[in-house]
């Protein structure tokens, strides 16, 4: 990615993110353009050592030839809104490399562990030659689930002495990720959660780690319901479909030194042809899509009523709630019905 390449994403990136300017032409030349990249998030608890691995991934796929662009998330404060944005500073290998194309970016407040705009800015990121996008998310709870439904694959990272077999049960990783990563392999009690994960995982999914064919061993599957299986099929797949049914991997690596860094990409290649092949990948597409109209109707709803030519509009809703004539549900179902305020009508 030559320098004036670099500039106008930076710019397009700033734009986009902002919704100023010609934000819209930018996003919807980048959409017509298509693109094959892979997107991987990246989510885990804080320590983990995620932005080391993302560091490591990126410097790695660049070696190979590959333009690789890493979105990594930092929270924002919560009473200044501001926002460190120092997830780069440990992506030392990648500092300088001309493959590599770092964006830092503030969560706005927005839960889940990504920005509002992280789907749109990796469609202006691939749309500008990435084959590879890295999401780092923000990672500081246990509902950093969201970039399930905006990556292609999700990375949940875990490092021993944390209990994070039980973390990622409690948290519904095991319901999102596509691969399973245990940083800090060196250091003792890494064989154990690693363990630990795949022994959880071999409960939920048939057959072993990658893609599982018909043949698939499922007589561990016979406790979990119906309900359960189901939506898990749906994102997974069957082992009847085309491709058969992921069964996540689990696999202990070194960020830091590099230990088994090049098998996980292998992972993340094979991960990647699946989904090509699997009906789960149409499947996944076209939840990313519904999840972000919906998303965009919500907001879109919310900014037309705060615009709404009747100033103090929304006070004299709030006032109705707290003066006990009105509960915010049926206020809501008013405020939806266009009845307007009462001085309004």
């Amino acid at each position: 990615m030559d320098l004036l390449v670099r500039r106008q994403l930076a710019s397009a990136l700033t734009r986009v993110e902002n919704r100023s300017g010609n934000w819209r032409d930018i996003l919807r030349d980048c959409s017509r353009a298509g693109s094959n990249a892979l997107v991987i998030g990246v989510t885990g608890p804080p320590g983990a050592g995620k932005s080391t691995l993302v560091d490591a991934l990126a410097a790695h796929w660049a070696g190979m030839g590959e333009t690789v662009a890493v979105l990594a998330i930092d929270p924002a404060s919560p009473f200044s809104g501001g926002a460190v944005l120092g997830d780069r500073v440990r992506m030392t290998r990648s500092e300088g490399n001309d493959r590599i194309f770092i964006r830092s970016m503030s969560a706005r407040g927005h839960s889940g562990g990504l920005n509002a705009a992280a789907l749109d800015l990796c469609t202006v990121m691939a749309g500008h030659g990435a084959s590879r996008i890295l999401i780092e998310t923000v990672g500081v709870g246990q509902n950093e689930v969201e970039v399930a439904f905006v990556a292609d694959c999700t990375l949940v990272v875990s490092v021993p002495g944390l209990g994070d077999s039980v973390q990622a049960a409690k948290a519904g990783l095991l319901e999102v990720g596509d691969i399973y990563v245990v940083n800090k392999g060196d250091l003792p009690g890494a064989a154990s959660v690693a363990r630990d994960l795949s022994t959880m995982l071999a409960l939920v999914f048939p057959g072993l780690p990658g893609a599982s064919g018909p043949q698939a061993d499922r007589s561990m599957m016979v406790s979990i319901p119906g309900a359960t299986r189901k939506l898990l099929s749906a994102r997974y797949g069957a082992p009847e479909d085309p491709g058969g049914a992921w069964h996540p991997p689990v696999l202990a690596v070194s960020a830091l030194s590099g230990q088994s860094v090049g098998e996980l990409t292998e992972w993340l290649s094979t991960f990647g042809t699946w989904l090509r092949q699997s009906p789960a990948g149409k499947r996944r597409r076209r939840e990313r899509v519904k999840l972000q109209l919906v998303a965009l109707l919500k907001q879109r709803l919310f900014d037309r009523l705060q615009q709404d030519d009747h100033a103090g509009a929304l006070t004299d809703w709030i006032d109705r709630v707290l003066s006990g004539a009105l509960d915010v549900h049926s206020a809501t179902d008013q405020i939806l019905q266009d009845k307007g305020p009462p001085h309004a009508r």
